[in-house]
Parts: structure tokens; C-alpha cells; sequence
């Protein structure tokens, strides 16, 4: 299955260079779809789109906002793929990897690359929010109380929303008067 993006996608918008064996960079695409783009888009329209998007039925609409979503998860991918890449796990544990003409890297150094890869991804994530909240009609899934009665409810219906903006048959942007958690502090 193709999370919105291909191989070819991911070595020309990224650094991730032709060199680089997709199938090490592969479980990263998956988990950073479903870490990040699945709570944007809530689960049941993510499912639809990730259904259509591999099946090849995408609407026009939809092709717009895979164009908004390709860009999220190959920033994020290759911001997991600087860690793994570097250090991989293996049956003796924690290993960093060498090889012939290359130089290992400092923790810092892996850190700063993952972070400078982090802040473009997050300008991604943004700019798809924003699209969203802007063009939230043009998906009714998205805007469906379907969408909204799954484990995972979108998160951006206003911009600044970490719950339900849905309420009372209405849109509201700002945060929800009650989202779930509670605020006071436990003291031991």
C-alpha cells in the first residue's frame, strides 16, 4: 500500500538521496501518515482517501488536497529516516551504522538534522490546515459526523482546535468548551 507518496516523490522533494534503499525509508512513510495526517484529517476520511488515493479514484479535489498531504509525510519521513538511518536496532540492540568514505555523526549532529527537517514539515502540516479549514466543503467526509465518531476526530476544523469545533450544528473556531481532559493537577 502507498501512504500518498512514492519512492520517486520522496527522493525528489527531500534530501533523501537516489542512493538510499527505499525499503529502509518505507516504515517510516506508513507510521508518519498515521502519526500525523490521520489526526489532521480524522480517520474515517483518511481511510477514504488512502482507499482512493491506492485504488486510483480520487476526485479532483481530493488529488488538490493529496498535493497538500504528499509534503507533510515526506518532511516527517525523512526527519524518522535521519534517526533510523543513523542507528539502526538489531539483535544486539542499538547499532550505528558505518561504511566505506562515510564519517559517523554526533547525537547533536543527528538531532539538529531531524529538527531541520521537523520545521519543514511543520510548516507543511500548517499550510495543509490551513487549506482544510478554508475548503473544509469541498470534503464532506471530512466535515461528516462519521468522521467525527471515530477514535480519531480531526483536529483542525478551526485552525487551533484539539477536539470536536463541531458543536451545536455549527462551526467554532477557538478551542471546545469541553474536550475531554481534565485540567487540574494531581499532587502526591
Amino acid at each position: 500500500m502507498l501512504y500518498f507518496i512514492t519512492e520517486t516523490y520522496l527522493k525528489t522533494n527531500t534530501p533523501i538521496t537516489a542512493n538510499v534503499d527505499v525499503t529502509d525509508v518505507t516504515p517510516y512513510i506508513a507510521t508518519q501518515s498515521q502519526l500525523r495526517v490521520m489526526p489532521i484529517l480524522g480517520t474515517v476520511f483518511y481511510n477514504h482517501l488512502l482507499e482512493a488515493y491506492n485504488d486510483q479514484t480520487l476526485t479532483p479535489e481530493e488529488e488538490l488536497l493529496v498535493a497538500f498531504i504528499q509534503p507533510v509525510i515526506a518532511w516527517r519521513s525523512a526527519e524518522d529516516a535521519v534517526f533510523g538511518l543513523t542507528y539502526q536496532l538489531k539483535n544486539k540492540g542499538l547499532q550505528q551504522q558505518f561504511g566505506d568514505n562515510s564519517s559517523s555523526v554526533s547525537r547533536s549532529d543527528v538531532a539538529f538534522g531531524m529538527e531541520h527537517y521537523a520545521q519543514k514539515a511543520s510548516f507543511f502540516e500548517m499550510r495543509l490546515i490551513k487549506y482544510l479549514v478554508k475548503n473544509k466543503n469541498l470534503y464532506p467526509i471530512f466535515i461528516s459526523q462519521a468522521n467525527r465518531d471515530t477514535d480519531l476526530r480531526p483536529q483542525v476544523e478551526c485552525l487551533r482546535c484539539v477536539g470536536d469545533c463541531y458543536m451545536n450544528g455549527e462551526w467554532r473556531c477557538g478551542y471546545p468548551i469541553d474536550n475531554g481532559y481534565n485540567n487540574s493537577i494531581l499532587v502526591l
